[in-house]
């Protein structure tokens, strides 16, 4: 009979997760937690931090298809499934929990403003929403300057497409300037627009934050009469271009 020689270490930390909870844990430990159900006679803490270290967070692992946590050593079949089926799990929880809100360009804005506040680097958050516009959640889709060729289509098309999205907005940040859009970073809002199309998404709005700064990079473009009208509901509580806020 098989000795499951870290019975122990699982045992204590089952424990401490009763007596203080997640917010005791850090990310890797709570996917170790997690991969206990999948993975009984073997150390789950590597397996989990290459998880992260592969992913980049707790959300990229949850995001990650089966055939992608497959790829990191010590994932197989099973925990793969049991990390699918948490995610699929947790978005339709945060469905049921947000499918009355309709939210609005102000808003999300606000979301935005909180969530990039204090970024310690250039990134770019993305918020998915459905076809009520009630949000369906959100997650930080790139670190880095948003005019970089770094950027994939993908990082933004497929959490967009797995959450059954209709409609997508973005907000960018400069960590260390106090500047408006350039030509790349327009540039690469045009492409993700006209990406997002070809796969039934429509981008209702690009925020960049710059210091206090805050524009809409939506200016910069003519747009069609259907998404024009999806737009002008969607601003429906606060129209105009970019301002200053504090």
């Amino acid at each position: 009979m098989a000795t499951n020689l870290h019975a122990g270490h699982r045992e204590k930390m089952r424990e401490k997760y009763a007596r203080a909870g997640a917010d005791a844990f850090l990310p890797h430990e709570l996917l170790e937690m997690l991969l206990f159900h999948a993975v009984p006679y073997r150390d789950t803490n590597p397996t989990a931090h290459l998880l992260l270290s592969r992913f980049g967070s707790l959300s990229g692992v949850l995001q990650a298809s089966r055939e992608e946590l497959c790829t990191v050593s010590g994932i197989g079949e099973y925990a793969a499934e049991l990390i699918d089926s948490v995610a699929n799990l947790a978005d339709a929880a945060l469905h049921e929990k947000t499918s009355d809100r309709r939210e609005d360009r102000e808003t999300i804005m606000r979301r935005a403003r909180e969530e990039l506040r204090g970024a310690g680097s250039d990134r770019t958050v993305a918020y998915f929403l459905d076809n009520a516009r009630s949000l369906l959640g959100c997650e930080t889709v790139y670190v880095g300057y948003l005019g970089s060729a770094g950027f994939r289509d993908e990082k933004i098309v497929r959490p967009a497409l797995k959450r059954r999205a209709a409609f997508v907005v973005l907000a960018s940040c400069h960590s260390s300037r106090a500047s408006r859009a350039d030509e790349n970073e327009i540039a690469a809002s045009d492409h993700f627009r006209k990406t997002l199309r070809l796969s039934g998404l429509t981008l209702l709005e690009h925020f960049l934050f710059s210091g206090d700064y805050v524009s809409a990079l939506s200016e910069f473009f003519p747009e069609e009469e259907r998404a024009a009208r999806e737009r002008d509901a969607f601003f429906a509580c606060g129209k105009g271009g970019a301002k200053n806020e504090p």
